[in-house]
């Protein structure tokens, strides 16, 4: 039988994180067996909230690491966990309320047959709440979304969306290395090369505010742009020795 848990990484989400379990856990669907909090160094009260939160309920867990790693370094570690305690799926979702809860279910539903379960805000049928999204970013996610489905004969319409259901089963997380933002880009070089089923279903886009950061220097547009490209360079580097190794 499937087992599912799902993983939820989080920085500096005080202002959402009360609203954001309460509906979570009292909607939870009974297949999820466990819900697993990083806490990635926050700065702000995300800490103390989200202690009192896994006080209250036996099948969270809650992990903080400081300093902060990055987004990537969170998501290696929810892989790594998922599949070293033997579930058979990872559900990935962030807690800034920009993900909706009842949104779940298509991924507890969908074809157990498919390795990669990726949500996409930009479908026709993703509906859409609150504000717009900022442009860069749509501007960068258009542009890089448009190169992978070039590069690898996909049909992605979403390059970044969290939200996602993993089947451990073909992923091997000792093979991921990039900590930062830039992870999804070395996971889809993944899927390439390592022959993942992929598909893609509508979700909800859901924008509250426009004033999140990247940190570092990463709001600076070209900056980020670049960054991305560079990390899926290095991805794909690697992956190509890696194969090539393992022919010989």
């Amino acid at each position: 039988m499937n087992s599912f848990i799902l993983g939820i990484p989080v920085f500096n989400e005080e202002n959402t994180l009360y609203d954001f379990f309460n509906q979570l856990l009292s909607n939870l669907p009974t297949i999820i067996q466990k819900v697993i909090v990083i806490n990635d160094g926050s700065t702000d009260s995300s800490k103390e909230i989200l202690n009192e939160i896994g006080s209250q309920y036996k099948n969270v867990k809650i992990i903080h690491r400081y300093p902060n790693q990055g987004y990537g370094a969170s998501m290696i570690f929810l892989l790594n966990y998922a599949k070293n305690n033997q579930f058979s799926f990872l559900i990935t979702m962030d807690c800034d309320k920009q993900h909706k809860i009842e949104d779940l279910y298509k991924f507890i539903e969908y074809d157990p047959q498919i390795d990669l379960v990726s949500g996409s805000r930009y479908k026709k049928e993703s509906p859409i709440f609150g504000i717009e999204p900022p442009k860069d970013r749509v501007l960068i996610n258009q542009k890089i979304t448009k190169k992978i489905n070039q590069k690898y004969n996909f049909h992605i319409t979403d390059a970044f969306c969290g939200f996602k259901r993993y089947k451990l089963k073909k992923i091997n997380p000792d093979l991921l290395f990039e900590k930062g933002y830039g992870f999804p880009l070395e996971f889809w070089a993944y899927c390439f090369y390592f022959h993942l089923s992929i598909q893609e279903i509508a979700v909800a886009r859901v924008y509250i505010t426009d004033d999140r950061t990247f940190g570092e220097n990463l709001d600076k547009y070209k900056v980020r742009y670049y960054y991305y490209l560079k990390v899926w360079k290095q991805a794909e580097k690697k992956f190509q020795n890696f194969i090539y190794e393992k022919s010989f």
